[in-house]
């Protein structure tokens, strides 16, 4: 295994650099940019794993290696644990020895936790919930031990990743399929850079069939159920008529849609039949589905994204060279009550 004084006499510097850039104090220290990106280069290639510190290596139950979970903990609680439990499938199915520690930060921020990728507090990250921000820092710094990408492509860094722009086309052929002719967008104040992509393939198929969204048919709220529901009382309470309001609704998330689902079932709309929903489906399936009515959604594979991260881990340690890119999961369209105005039940990959 290569030490420290491996790494500097390839480098051709002192212990002590190379110890100042693992522990991120490169720049404070005013250590050359070229030479940093040397020496993490030479850390990759010679495979170098750090020293994790003694404080945080417990004796008696030392795991072999430690994982780091960068998440933002909002409305996306419950995608995270959905996450999580992949990740622990895999480790358990392994039998590996692996403590997973999770690191909170506000997206948009993940700058702020730069101290935490010194190398001294874990072996690999996994980073989800990142916002063009965090994209950014990543890609201007290079770390000694890999990181992946949850739902985020960047150059140079290996990703798990849905087709953001097929979700949003699945979703405008569906309701154009049930026979909803005017569709509305719901999205949220609290996005990300694949809802955007959604929303434009969304419009776009539904253009190629001969409807086009009216601005005033796209809202954004807040991103929970609570948001949802009161967004659908103040469309019935500021609407003339049923007809003057939208025949059907793609929405930003399931929370949305369930409170949006609920609310406008508490006031006698009859669904499908007068208004349609349709959302992405990110927190437990069971919410949806045991819902009344049901929720049709587009079903994202938190789980199996979650043992594809996992699986970036196990092949980074097996070889020095890590595989770069980003791999693709299907997404599955559950036709539910929401939107099945003509009867169809089955619930099939797209």
């Amino acid at each position: 295994m290569a030490t420290i004084k491996d790494i500097a006499e390839k480098a051709k510097v002192s212990l002590s650099t190379v110890s100042l850039i693992i522990n991120g104090k490169a720049s404070e220290r005013k250590i050359s940019r070229e030479t940093e990106e040397r020496v993490l280069k030479i850390m990759r290639e010679m495979n170098y794993i750090p020293n994790i510190s003694a404080k945080t290596m417990r004796s008696g139950a030392t795991p072999e290696y430690i994982l780091a979970l960068f998440c933002s903990f909002d409305f996306r609680n419950t995608m995270m644990t959905r996450l999580l439990y992949g990740i622990q499938n895999m480790i358990d199915q392994n039998r590996d020895r692996i403590k997973v520690i999770i690191y909170p930060y506000q997206s948009g921020h993940l700058a702020k936790e730069h101290s935490h990728f010194s190398g001294s507090e874990f072996h690999a990250a996994i980073i989800a919930n990142a916002d063009a921000k965090d994209l950014n820092y990543l890609k201007k710094h290079q770390f000694v031990m890999p990181i992946i990408l949850y739902n985020r492509l960047l150059e140079n860094y290996p990703s798990v990743n849905v087709n953001d722009n097929e979700i949003g086309r699945i979703a405008a052929m569906h309701l154009y399929e049930q026979d909803y002719r005017r569709p509305a967008i719901v999205t949220s104040t609290q996005t990300f850079p694949g809802a955007s992509h959604r929303n434009k393939a969304f419009k776009e198929e539904l253009k190629k069939l001969g409807i086009d969204i009216p601005k005033e048919f796209v809202y954004v709220i807040g991103p929970s159920v609570r948001d949802g529901a009161k967004f659908a009382q103040q469309l019935l309470a500021d609407a003339d008529s049923l007809a003057s309001l939208p025949d059907s609704f793609w929405c930003f998330s399931d929370s949305i849609a369930l409170g949006l689902l609920n609310a406008l079932s508490a006031h006698n709309i009859k669904i499908p039949d007068d208004i349609g929903i349709i959302s992405v489906g990110s927190i437990e399936s069971m919410f949806a589905r045991y819902n009344y009515p049901s929720l049709t959604v587009i079903d994202i594979p938190i789980e199996k994204m979650g043992e594809g991260c996992y699986q970036f881990i196990k092949e980074s340690r097996q070889t020095v060279v890590q595989q770069i890119g980003g791999v693709f999961y299907e997404t599955k369209l559950c036709v539910r009550d929401s939107t099945n105005r003509k009867g169809d039940t089955t619930e099939s990959i797209l």
